[in-house]
Protein backbone atom coordinates (compact mmCIF):
# COMPACT_ATOMS: atom_id res chain seq x y z
CA UNK A 1 0.00 0.00 0.00
CA UNK A 2 1.35 3.71 -0.80
CA UNK A 3 2.45 5.92 1.77
CA UNK A 4 0.41 8.92 2.53
CA UNK A 5 0.91 11.81 0.51
CA UNK A 6 2.74 14.34 2.81
CA UNK A 7 4.91 15.71 0.65
CA UNK A 8 4.33 17.91 -2.05
CA UNK A 9 7.29 16.79 -3.92
CA UNK A 10 7.09 18.28 -7.69
CA UNK A 11 8.43 21.71 -7.94
CA UNK A 12 5.48 22.88 -8.97
CA UNK A 13 3.38 21.14 -6.98
CA UNK A 14 2.55 24.18 -4.63
CA UNK A 15 1.31 26.72 -7.43
CA UNK A 16 -1.19 23.59 -8.85
CA UNK A 17 -2.46 23.23 -5.44
CA UNK A 18 -3.58 26.83 -5.01
CA UNK A 19 -4.39 27.13 -8.76
CA UNK A 20 -7.34 24.22 -7.74
CA UNK A 21 -7.95 25.85 -4.77
CA UNK A 22 -8.67 29.12 -6.50
CA UNK A 23 -11.06 27.35 -8.35
CA UNK A 24 -13.03 25.89 -6.13
CA UNK A 25 -12.93 29.17 -4.12
CA UNK A 26 -14.19 30.91 -7.03
CA UNK A 27 -17.31 28.62 -7.37
CA UNK A 28 -18.26 27.74 -3.39
CA UNK A 29 -21.18 29.86 -1.83
CA UNK A 30 -19.78 32.93 0.88
CA UNK A 31 -20.79 31.04 3.95
CA UNK A 32 -21.13 27.48 2.98
CA UNK A 33 -21.14 24.64 4.85
CA UNK A 34 -17.83 22.48 2.74
CA UNK A 35 -17.40 18.73 3.03
CA UNK A 36 -13.90 18.55 1.41
CA UNK A 37 -13.44 14.71 0.32
CA UNK A 38 -9.60 13.63 -0.04
CA UNK A 39 -8.61 16.52 1.98
CA UNK A 40 -4.89 16.09 2.15
CA UNK A 41 -3.06 18.12 4.09
CA UNK A 42 -5.68 21.13 3.36
CA UNK A 43 -5.53 24.60 3.57
CA UNK A 44 -9.21 25.24 3.43
CA UNK A 45 -9.89 24.77 7.09
CA UNK A 46 -9.18 28.60 7.81
CA UNK A 47 -11.82 30.00 5.01
CA UNK A 48 -14.85 28.52 6.22
CA UNK A 49 -16.54 28.27 9.73
CA UNK A 50 -18.49 24.83 9.05
CA UNK A 51 -16.19 22.20 7.45
CA UNK A 52 -15.17 18.86 7.46
CA UNK A 53 -12.10 17.12 6.08
CA UNK A 54 -12.13 13.44 4.88
CA UNK A 55 -9.45 11.50 3.95
CA UNK A 56 -8.55 8.17 3.81
CA UNK A 57 -5.47 8.34 5.82
CA UNK A 58 -4.93 8.59 9.60
CA UNK A 59 -1.95 10.09 9.43
CA UNK A 60 -3.31 12.98 7.12
CA UNK A 61 -6.29 13.44 9.86
CA UNK A 62 -3.67 13.53 12.51
CA UNK A 63 -1.59 16.33 10.82
CA UNK A 64 -4.56 18.56 10.26
CA UNK A 65 -6.07 18.21 13.53
CA UNK A 66 -2.85 19.57 14.70
CA UNK A 67 -2.74 21.99 12.34
CA UNK A 68 -6.21 23.31 12.47
CA UNK A 69 -7.66 21.95 16.26
CA UNK A 70 -11.29 22.71 16.48
CA UNK A 71 -12.03 21.59 13.03
CA UNK A 72 -13.80 18.55 12.41
CA UNK A 73 -12.11 15.75 10.14
CA UNK A 74 -13.05 12.24 9.32
CA UNK A 75 -11.60 8.89 8.44
CA UNK A 76 -13.42 8.49 5.09
CA UNK A 77 -12.69 6.94 1.76
CA UNK A 78 -15.30 7.65 -0.32
CA UNK A 79 -14.17 5.25 -3.10
CA UNK A 80 -14.75 2.39 -0.80
CA UNK A 81 -18.20 2.85 1.24
CA UNK A 82 -20.71 5.02 1.34
CA UNK A 83 -20.35 8.32 4.21
CA UNK A 84 -20.10 6.97 7.79
CA UNK A 85 -22.98 8.39 10.15
CA UNK A 86 -20.71 11.19 11.78
CA UNK A 87 -20.54 13.19 8.21
CA UNK A 88 -24.20 12.30 7.55
CA UNK A 89 -25.04 13.60 11.00
CA UNK A 90 -23.43 16.84 9.83
CA UNK A 91 -24.28 17.53 7.04
CA UNK A 92 -26.16 18.53 4.88
CA UNK A 93 -23.96 20.30 2.71
CA UNK A 94 -23.62 23.44 0.39
CA UNK A 95 -20.41 22.12 -1.38
CA UNK A 96 -18.81 18.88 -1.45
CA UNK A 97 -15.39 19.00 -2.96
CA UNK A 98 -13.46 16.53 -4.97
CA UNK A 99 -10.04 18.52 -5.81
CA UNK A 100 -7.58 16.19 -7.60
CA UNK A 101 -9.56 12.92 -6.34
CA UNK A 102 -11.68 11.77 -9.12
CA UNK A 103 -8.65 10.57 -11.40
CA UNK A 104 -7.26 8.21 -8.66
CA UNK A 105 -10.54 6.39 -8.37
CA UNK A 106 -11.50 3.55 -10.61
CA UNK A 107 -15.18 4.73 -10.46
CA UNK A 108 -15.48 7.95 -10.11
CA UNK A 109 -19.24 7.98 -10.71
CA UNK A 110 -20.13 6.33 -7.02
CA UNK A 111 -17.57 8.76 -5.17
CA UNK A 112 -20.14 11.52 -7.05
CA UNK A 113 -23.35 9.26 -6.17
CA UNK A 114 -22.04 9.36 -2.19
CA UNK A 115 -21.32 13.07 -2.51
CA UNK A 116 -24.41 13.70 -3.76
CA UNK A 117 -26.23 11.95 -1.35
CA UNK A 118 -24.73 14.81 1.45
CA UNK A 119 -25.93 17.72 -0.56
CA UNK A 120 -28.53 20.48 0.13
CA UNK A 121 -31.02 20.83 -1.81
CA UNK A 122 -29.03 23.69 -3.98
CA UNK A 123 -26.07 22.23 -3.18
CA UNK A 124 -22.66 21.55 -5.43
CA UNK A 125 -20.41 19.28 -5.70
CA UNK A 126 -16.84 21.29 -7.41
CA UNK A 127 -14.40 18.61 -8.82
CA UNK A 128 -10.95 19.54 -10.16
CA UNK A 129 -9.01 17.22 -12.10
CA UNK A 130 -5.93 17.18 -14.94
CA UNK A 131 -7.60 17.25 -18.36
CA UNK A 132 -6.47 14.04 -20.61
CA UNK A 133 -4.64 16.74 -23.07
CA UNK A 134 -2.22 17.18 -20.34
CA UNK A 135 -1.31 13.13 -19.96
CA UNK A 136 1.86 13.88 -21.43
CA UNK A 137 3.00 16.86 -19.95
CA UNK A 138 1.97 15.99 -16.57
CA UNK A 139 4.00 12.45 -16.94
CA UNK A 140 6.98 14.30 -18.03
CA UNK A 141 6.40 16.86 -15.27
CA UNK A 142 6.42 14.05 -12.99
CA UNK A 143 9.14 12.13 -14.16
CA UNK A 144 11.88 15.37 -14.42
CA UNK A 145 10.71 16.16 -10.00
CA UNK A 146 8.13 19.36 -11.48
CA UNK A 147 5.12 17.71 -10.89
CA UNK A 148 4.14 15.13 -8.14
CA UNK A 149 5.23 11.44 -8.99
CA UNK A 150 3.05 10.28 -5.94
CA UNK A 151 0.12 11.37 -7.75
CA UNK A 152 0.95 10.50 -10.83
CA UNK A 153 1.59 7.60 -9.87
CA UNK A 154 -1.39 6.85 -8.44
CA UNK A 155 -3.74 7.78 -11.55
CA UNK A 156 -6.43 5.32 -12.34
CA UNK A 157 -7.56 7.66 -15.55
CA UNK A 158 -7.87 11.21 -16.30
CA UNK A 159 -11.67 12.30 -17.35
CA UNK A 160 -12.30 14.64 -20.08
CA UNK A 161 -15.70 16.70 -19.78
CA UNK A 162 -17.77 14.09 -21.62
CA UNK A 163 -16.48 11.27 -18.77
CA UNK A 164 -17.07 14.14 -16.04
CA UNK A 165 -20.80 14.19 -17.43
CA UNK A 166 -21.50 10.73 -17.58
CA UNK A 167 -20.16 10.01 -14.24
CA UNK A 168 -22.34 12.43 -12.79
CA UNK A 169 -25.63 11.58 -15.08
CA UNK A 170 -25.12 7.99 -13.40
CA UNK A 171 -24.80 9.72 -10.16
CA UNK A 172 -28.30 11.83 -10.59
CA UNK A 173 -25.76 14.92 -11.01
CA UNK A 174 -26.00 17.51 -13.96
CA UNK A 175 -23.44 19.23 -14.94
CA UNK A 176 -24.16 23.17 -14.25
CA UNK A 177 -20.51 25.10 -14.96
CA UNK A 178 -17.01 23.58 -16.24
CA UNK A 179 -13.83 25.18 -16.85
CA UNK A 180 -10.52 24.59 -18.15
CA UNK A 181 -7.50 26.71 -16.20
CA UNK A 182 -3.67 26.69 -16.15
CA UNK A 183 -3.88 26.40 -20.60
CA UNK A 184 -6.47 24.01 -20.58
CA UNK A 185 -4.02 21.15 -18.76
CA UNK A 186 -6.56 21.06 -15.99
CA UNK A 187 -10.62 21.32 -15.54
CA UNK A 188 -13.14 22.35 -12.76
CA UNK A 189 -16.73 20.75 -13.02
CA UNK A 190 -19.20 22.14 -10.53
CA UNK A 191 -22.34 19.26 -10.41
CA UNK A 192 -25.84 20.06 -9.45
CA UNK A 193 -29.06 17.40 -8.66
CA UNK A 194 -30.56 16.67 -12.17
CA UNK A 195 -33.87 17.16 -10.94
Amino acid sequence: MPRPPFRTDGLLTRPLIRARLAQALAVVPDGARVLDLGCGLSELPGRFEAYVGCDRWDEVLDRNRQRFPGVRFVAWDVAVSDAPAEIRAAGPFDAVLLLALLEHLADPAAALRRAASLLAPDGRVVATTPHPLGRALLETGAALGLLSRHAAEEHERLLSRADLEAAGASAGLRLAAYRRFLLGLNQTAVFVRAT
